[in-house]
């Protein structure tokens, strides 16, 4: 009877760490889409402003829609997730 007990223990304790994981997972997608989102808004806005000599410009237009994108990615990245269990 104990082993049934600590056969159920572990299994609980394996979910458990996978869930951990797959939690973590999320987070740091998460981070790092919104660090690569802004650096690449940063980067082709301030080319475009360089191109066009219009200094801050198309910085504010490529950061706004790259963040954008970028929350837009997360959602769904966070949605598809929220469903599964490991």
């Amino acid at each position: 009877m104990s082993n049934n007990k600590d056969l159920k223990n572990k299994k609980l304790d394996n979910l458990k760490a996978k869930k951990d994981i797959l939690n973590t997972s999320i987070i740091y997608n998460v981070i790092i889409e919104l660090i690569a989102s802004i650096i690449v808004g940063f980067v082709i806005g301030n080319f475009f402003d360089k191109m066009f000599a219009s200094k801050p410009i198309f910085l504010i237009i490529c950061l706004v829609i790259s963040l954008i994108a970028a929350f837009r990615m997360i959602t769904k990245e966070v949605l598809k997730n929220n469903g599964k269990s490991p």
